[in-house]
C-alpha cells in the first residue's frame, strides 16, 4: 500500500547505500537470493545515494544525539540533506526525524 501509494504519487524512492547494505546482510549469504534482492528494488525504482562527507558528518552528529543506530543515522542524514522525507515503522527513528526538522512519510 506504501509503495502504491509512493508510485500514484511520482515521488522519488531513494536509499542509502549505508541502509542498502543493511537491507542485503541476509540475502548476501546465497548469490540468487542477492540477485533477486537487488533486482526487487530496482522493479521498485529505488535509487542508491551515495553519501557525501558532509552526510558521514551529520550522521555522527546525529547518531551523539539520538539513540539510533549508525545505518539509521545515515538514512536520517541523507533525509536532511537531500530534504527527503524519512518512512520508517522504528519509532526511534520517526522520534529524531521530528526532533531534526526532518519530513517524516
Amino acid at each position: 500500500m506504501l509503495f502504491t501509494r509512493w508510485r500514484d504519487d511520482q515521488d522519488v524512492l531513494t536509499i542509502s547505500v549505508v541502509n542498502l547494505t543493511e537491507v542485503l546482510i541476509a540475502p548476501a549469504a546465497d548469490v540468487s537470493k542477492l540477485a533477486v534482492a537487488r533486482e526487487a528494488i530496482a522493479a521498485l525504482g529505488i535509487g542508491v545515494h551515495r553519501p557525501s562527507e558532509a552526510i558521514g558528518v551529520e550522521a555522527a552528529r546525529l547518531r551523539q544525539r539520538h539513540p539510533v543506530s549508525l545505518p539509521d543515522a545515515y538514512c536520517l542524514a541523507t533525509a536532511k540533506h537531500t530534504t527527503s522525507a524519512v518512512s520508517s515503522f522504528d519509532q526511534k527513528i520517526v522520534r529524531a526525524a521530528k526532533r531534526e526538522g526532518i519530513r517524516v512519510a
